[in-house]
């Protein structure tokens, strides 16, 4: 709780500092000197985030109409937001060469590059992609080489991403014919509460080996047991902290809120350090503890790839370049996928939401 509260803070005030940045921005590329403009520009950069605010608070416990529009429309203007920060910011460069382009044109350019951001953000987001890749496990067992297993990750069902899209997902997830499926943590948004088509749709994946899920950070703010509810009769096995050995194949599953990977795994029954492993861990951190344990193969999400430009780069620098993608160390393999969906606004720039079809070698 304390680790929110300040998570919360640290936010407010960078949402206070940047509005304020984006203000003084807009009255100084368009020379705005009439005082009543310069209010009503105040006045909405002082509304918008707050109505950011206000409405992450009230999506935990309000699901009407009301709170769904204003959650979306809310969440789209921290999208447009971080492309008007991300382009005024570059015009303020701009104006310390020796270029001479008039201010107005800097913010008009500025202005019309964060609508074109947005709009392809919006468009993007909408379109995830297959994403296919080869893992080599060693000590594979046979009946297991070639085949394929697919992981969706961050799916984050609720006020944006509803019914019609798992129906999609779903059936993009069977169309590629896994053997397996792996849900690695944020099935669940946090928002909202009719989630009464989510155990139909689980219960129509056509993986022989099975489906296995696992929480993430979601699922903690959520409620782990209210998603375990949720998940009842959808023919979906939980991970909770354990192992499961599928026709020689060791599954490991553990919970988000568990940080102590290692010592986990050591206390698992059945757990072969030596033998072809794979983890389903939401975050793609402990992975020194992974590797010594005798994983071979981690499947984690979280990151979104950074979502937007440029917070890639900001989840890159946190998780050491293991925000995205493949990654092997000798026999340990880590991917990262970027999501199935969003977090926040429905925009993707400069990364694609997708599920991982994963070949097994």
């Amino acid at each position: 709780m304390i680790q929110i509260i300040i998570f919360a803070l640290v936010a407010i005030g960078i949402l206070a500092i940047t509005h304020v940045f984006l203000y003084i921005s807009i009255i100084n590329f368009f020379a705005v000197e009439s005082a009543k403009i310069r209010y009503l520009i105040g006045g909405m950069l002082i509304f918008l985030p707050l109505g950011i605010i206000l409405t992450q608070i009230l999506s935990h416990f309000y699901d009407t109409a009301i709170t769904r529009c204003a959650f979306y429309l809310f969440s789209l203007w921290f999208g447009t937001f971080t492309a008007l920060l991300t382009f005024f910011l570059f015009v303020w460069i701009t104006t310390l060469l020796p270029l001479n382009i008039p201010r107005f044109a800097l913010g008009s350019i500025a202005l019309i590059l964060s609508l074109t951001y947005s709009a392809y953000g919006i468009r993007n987001a909408y379109h995830p992609e297959v994403k296919n890749i080869t893992v080599t496990i060693k000590n594979l067992p046979e009946n297991w080489k070639g085949k394929k297993v697919v992981q969706a990750s961050d799916i984050h069902l609720g006020f944006i991403w509803g019914e019609s899209f798992f129906h999609k997902l779903i059936s993009s997830i069977n169309a590629q014919n896994p053997e397996a499926v792996f849900i690695t943590g944020d099935l669940f948004d946090g928002t909202g509460d009719k989630f009464d088509y989510v155990a139909n749709d689980l219960a129509k994946l056509t993986s022989p080996k099975g489906s296995y899920f696992i929480t993430g950070n979601h699922e903690t703010y959520f409620g782990v047991e209210k998603s375990y509810d949720l998940l009842k009769n959808s023919g979906v096995t939980i991970l909770r902290d354990e192992v499961k050995n599928v026709d020689g194949l060791q599954i490991v599953g553990i919970n988000y809120e568990n940080k102590k990977v290692a010592d986990t795994i050591a206390k698992m029954t059945g757990y072969d350090k030596n033998g072809p492993s794979i983890l389903l861990y939401h975050e793609p951190a402990r992975t020194d503890e992974a590797k010594n344990s005798g994983i071979k193969l981690q499947l984690s999400g979280h990151t979104h790839a950074g979502q937007i430009f440029p917070y890639s780069f900001v989840t890159s620098l946190f998780y050491h370049g293991l925000d995205y993608g493949l990654h092997t160390n000798g026999d340990y393999s880590i991917y990262t996928s970027s999501g199935a969906s969003t977090w926040g606004p429905a925009m993707r720039v400069g990364t694609n939401s997708e599920i991982v079809v994963i070949t097994l070698q």
